[in-house]
């Protein structure tokens, strides 16, 4: 008799080998134990920052706004998820670990989905210790808005997982770990720094529109403002992007939904690009048939 057709939840989730990336990705990054001792001094490093960080919430309770510290966690994400990424399929074709996989009963896709659960699993691990000190200073404020600090939250999963996605497929198209790296921090500061700044020159409906889905710098703004106001051209006052934060949230949540599982999809498609040495662009017939030899 033939095996019940697995679902595609089945065979990416619930049944996938590669869901072994999560303890791998944990004991790598959140353990001593069997990490190197470059890991395990950064490791160090990264909890006595945590115990710094925990020490100025408690003293400084009520004082300072939890949005603005939701908000500096996510821009060091924009660079901690590059440096432990870049190298998550790079690197397997570097320690000559790629064949075994190419070669295992397991799919690309599979392959693609572990190593985004892992590094996923990981942030939603680092951002709910991060999220304990910053719950300790809402608590004490006069007023407690625990609504602003899930928004802002949605945002930091949101554009994590996009980020995620996009470092796994610069990863996946390169050889080196190296180059992974320099693309991605590349792309960072130009998504998340330089375009905001360029799109903000346009005071104008559309570009707030546009903004509020591509910078979470932006919604992230917005959502620790009561009211946030822009001017039009014509001088007259409106509502930024004329939505209040919830929409505001949702909208930039749906769009990076989609960015992240276009990424994956792209990811899962042209996973052997490095190893075929496929070009970016391929050579017309006509230039390929001028270099034979005659």
């Amino acid at each position: 008799m033939n095996a019940p057709k697995k679902s595609w939840v089945q065979t990416l989730f619930t049944q996938n080998p590669m869901m072994a990336e999560v303890t791998r990705f944990r004991k790598r990054f959140l353990s001593f134990r069997g990490s190197s001792v470059a890991v395990n001094g950064g490791i160090g490093i990264v909890l006595v920052c945590y115990a710094l960080f925990a020490i100025i919430c408690v003293y400084y309770r009520g004082d300072i706004p939890p949005i603005l510290l939701i908000g500096g966690f996510m821009v060091l994400m924009f660079f901690a998820i590059p440096l432990m990424l870049h190298a998550s399929i790079a690197g397997e074709r570097e320690r000559r670990s790629w064949d075994m996989l190419l070669v295992a009963p397991i799919t690309h896709g599979q392959i693609i989905v572990g190593k985004f659960m892992g590094a996923f699993a990981g942030l939603a691990m680092a951002f709910g210790l991060f999220l304990i000190p910053v719950l300790i200073d809402a608590t004490f404020m006069t007023k407690v808005q625990l609504d602003d600090i899930l928004l802002a939250s949605i945002v930091v999963f949101a554009q994590g997982a996009s980020l995620i996605a996009m470092t796994i497929l610069i990863s996946a198209r390169v050889r080196r770990p190296l180059i992974a790296l320099g693309v991605t921090i590349a792309i960072v500061l130009l998504y998340f720094f330089f375009l905001p700044a360029f799109s903000n020159a346009f005071n104008s409906f559309t570009g707030s529109f546009i903004n509020s889905l591509l910078s979470p710098i932006d919604v992230m703004s917005r959502i620790g403002m009561e009211h946030a106001y822009d001017y039009g051209s014509s001088g007259e006052r409106f509502s930024a992007a004329s939505m209040d934060r919830m929409t505001l949230v949702i909208g930039h949540l749906i769009f990076q939904l989609i960015v992240t599982a276009t990424m994956l999809a792209w990811a899962t498609k042209t996973l052997i690009f490095a190893d075929n040495e496929v070009k970016f662009i391929p050579k017309s017939k006509t230039n390929a048939r001028s270099k034979k030899p005659a």
